[in-house]
């Protein structure tokens, strides 16, 4: 028996029994179709992240017809002629009522009109930010027609693409799904990027390899993927610093003109134009999302409120060393697309650091101004103090107003007649409660100041001020008063009538207007009343991305709000301009919708929170809105690191098959450390390859019993690895891999037994 084995060549290659071929093809269709569906399947979920609301039955028809193509078209081919072709073309005619295009111009053949609806939705397209939360039909079909394109491409290359092309079938038939899984995730964010990026990951692998994978090398491949998968899962952290390795934005900014925007905060209430157009100007990275201010408008000149000369007044109290830990932060403010000399900050701010080319102090404590500006690539680092006290808590404030410190903000010019061009005088104002009549700056009496303010174009403003205030407790519920006064019978309109004394006909004319007019008549009542107030002016908190941890800040952002001061907090901001105004996440006529706190990708819209009322902190609104992990996608990444923990498991743990396949895996692992079988060659002949090594030869020897001599001899691990010791043998650090791949440990195993061949 020995001599005879000793001379029996080895079976052809190897090769186990085999299926027959037709059996074997239907395996692979099956395989090619269930693979391109959950590949295609995952991209349109994250496609549906530009949308709010998700139309979730048009992206489901498209994923439906683009499976449908790949499914029949093969089955059709078997018919020939031009059966498939027109198939496909009926699938593509299909996918765009199904898109969103109305169906009777599709019946009706009204191709110009469905062409400039289209053009319609591609040119304004660039305009957007993502989610959409917009009506426009052209936009949304735009949108939607993209994952038609991206998943009909995809399956029109599997389906009519000769399959001697291979993986570049396969790897051009993966691109537009890779494309459709990718451009949400880095236009709206995500909460968990690197467990989608695993789960897309090991979809593309199956779709590419699976169609040609063998059944014995299934355990392999899924040890391999979950090697790889999780290896990359724990560099990508490591490797993704939120910035690019090669800044192409910076080459371009040298070959053509960078836009960028400027700012003037005095305030004029007339028609809006600030520029809206949804550029970003500026990002933060802060623990909390705050207003982040570029100046203080404490001078009303008697029409508007405008930035003062430099305070001279002694300095307020300082705030309590509790409210001063609890609100106190550092933020990192870097410009991007705006040219501004204002230190853009939050609250109060301490003198920020690393500003090119000095700085120095605004015309208020707290806010600073760059010496020579600052613009894009400019960064700093600074200290700031925006307080956020509970409704209970300014309740309990308390009545210590140094006016010694605020008399300042206590003051309001006023014209000294109705006439064009009339001269404004300081008129200065007891703080709350006092109802002490008022008292003009330069030193005349409280009588001459009284009918000063009865004679001038205020005087409602300023009855309406005093009535508010007799009804109030306390300066908390004076500025709720005010504030609550002001949210009933006024409108948001960025296009209000220009008046001589805007502020006065907002109030009791017209009734309409922007963050302008809101902020600088409650600033203006409050200091009539008795509380010390101004208008800010800068940005409302912008958008949070959640992969950089950064308030995202553009155009649309800009807005005025007011401070009032209060004892033990110094001063805290309220919003009177209500909740639509674009800076605070609400609707504009523009095509530019800003993105809200719907991580889930479910739910109604919101506008950021009103925090005038009740000051609280902000909450966070992510830039990922409506691209957040489904539930779905969880379950399924969770199911996939099941699975592929089970491959390892049982790759390492489990038993081999016959000894066919052992002989199978043996030649594929020769092949793989590229030291492929001679013609002819016999295992006899192999055991005198490996004659170095005792263990390896035996390992050898042992097949060949169990093959031919009716022998359940068990290779041990020792030999297993002294084999693959041999296999590696002279190709270096690669050669190790290459053996692992080639021959992986297995740590238990069954007696084999022998095939009956």
């Amino acid at each position: 028996m020995s001599a005879v084995s000793d001379t029996v060549t080895i079976p052809a290659r190897f090769e186990a029994p085999t299926r027959g071929a037709g059996a074997e093809a239907a395996d692979r269709y099956w395989v090619r179709l269930i693979t391109f569906a959950a590949l295609a399947a995952y991209a349109t979920e994250r496609w549906a992240a530009l949308l709010h609301p998700v139309p979730g039955w048009r992206l489901v028809g498209l994923l439906a017809l683009s499976i449908l193509l790949v499914g029949a078209v093969p089955l059709l081919q078997r018919l020939g002629g031009p059966v498939p072709g027109l198939f496909a073309g009926a699938i593509v005619l299909a996918a765009f009522p199904v898109a969103g295009l109305p169906w009777h111009w599709f019946v009706h053949e009204r191709i110009a009109v469905s062409v400039t609806q289209i053009g319609d939705g591609l040119q304004t397209l660039p305009n957007i930010l993502v989610p959409y939360l917009g009506t426009s039909p052209a936009v949304r079909l735009v949108i939607v027609l993209g994952a038609a394109v991206l998943l009909l491409d995809a399956a029109a290359v599997i389906a009519f693409t000769p399959r001697t092309f291979g993986d570049a079938r396969r790897a051009a038939a993966a691109l537009p799904l890779v494309a459709l899984a990718v451009v949400p995730s880095t236009l709206v964010g995500s909460q968990f990027p690197y467990l989608q990026g695993l789960l897309l990951f090991a979809l593309l692998a199956a779709f590419v390899w699976g169609e040609r994978l063998r059944r014995e090398a299934t355990s392999a491949a899924l040890t391999i993927g979950l090697v790889v998968g999780v290896g990359a899962t724990i560099v990508a952290p490591r490797i993704d610093q939120h910035k690019p390795w090669v800044d192409y934005r910076a080459w371009a900014s040298t070959a053509a003109p960078r836009h960028l925007d400027t700012f003037s905060w005095n305030q004029s209430y007339g028609p809006l134009h600030w520029p809206r157009t949804g550029h970003v100007v500026l990002t933060v990275a802060a623990a909390r999302g705050e207003y982040w201010k570029a100046e203080d408008l404490d001078l009303f000149n008697g029409r508007a409120w405008v930035a003062g000369a430099p305070s001279v007044q002694p300095a307020p109290p300082a705030p309590s060393t509790a409210a001063a830990d609890r609100w106190t932060q550092t933020i990192r403010v870097t410009i991007e697309g705006m040219k501004t000399n204002d230190v853009i900050a939050a609250g109060y701010a301490a003198e920020p650091s690393t500003i090119t080319g000095g700085i120095s102090a605004g015309q208020d404590p707290g806010t600073w101004v760059a010496d020579q500006g600052v613009g894009p690539g400019d960064s700093y680092q600074v200290i700031t103090y925006s307080p956020h006290p509970s409704a209970t808590e300014l309740r309990h404030a308390g009545l210590a107003y140094p006016v010694q410190s605020l008399g300042d903000d206590l003051t309001l010019g006023i014209p000294q007649d109705s006439a064009p061009g009339a001269s404004s005088r300081q008129v200065s104002f007891a703080s709350f409660p006092s109802a002490a009549a008022p008292t003009v700056a330069a030193g005349a009496s409280r009588a001459s100041a009284t009918r000063l303010i009865t004679s001038s174009p205020y005087r409602a403003a300023y009855a309406l001020a005093r009535r508010l205030a007799a009804r109030s407790t306390t300066p908390y519920a004076f500025v709720s008063s005010v504030q609550h006064y002001l949210s009933k019978g006024y409108s948001y309109n960025e296009d209000p009538p220009v008046t001589r004394y805007p502020l006065a006909s907002f109030l009791f004319s017209n009734k309409q207007g922007y963050c302008q007019q809101f902020s600088g008549a409650m600033a203006m009542l409050l200091r009539m009343g008795g509380i010390p107030a101004r208008v800010a002016a800068g940005f409302t908190q912008g958008t949070l991305d959640a992969t950089s941890h950064q308030w995202v800040v553009t155009d649309i952002d800009a807005h005025a709000w007011v401070e009032a001061w209060f004892p033990r907090y110094g001063w805290v901001r309220f919003d009177p301009t209500p909740a639509s105004a674009p800076a605070r996440g609400g609707k504009t006529a523009l095509p530019i919708i800003k993105s809200l706190d719907n991580a889930s990708g479910s739910g109604a819209a919101a506008p950021r929170r009103d925090i005038g009322a009740a000051p609280t902190t902000t909450t966070p609104r992510h830039v990922g809105a409506g691209g957040g992990v489904s539930p779905w996608l969880i379950v399924a990444a969770v199911a996939l690191l099941a699975a592929l923990a089970a491959a390892a498991i049982r790759i390492l743990l489990g038993a081999p098959g016959s000894t066919d396949e052992l002989l199978v895996e043996l030649e594929r692992a020769l092949a793989r450390t590229r030291r492929p079988l001679p013609a002819g060659a016999t295992l006899s002949s192999l055991e005198h390859r490996f004659r170095s090594s005792p263990d390896a030869v035996a390992y050898v020897r042992s097949l060949r019993l169990a093959r031919y001599g009716g022998q359940s001899t068990k290779p041990s691990a020792d030999q297993r690895r002294a084999l693959r010791h041999e296999l590696r043998e002279g190709l270096g650090f690669v050669g190790r891999a290459r053996a692992w791949w080639a021959l992986p440990p297995r740590l238990h195993r069954r007696r084999y037994r022998p095939s009956r061949s």
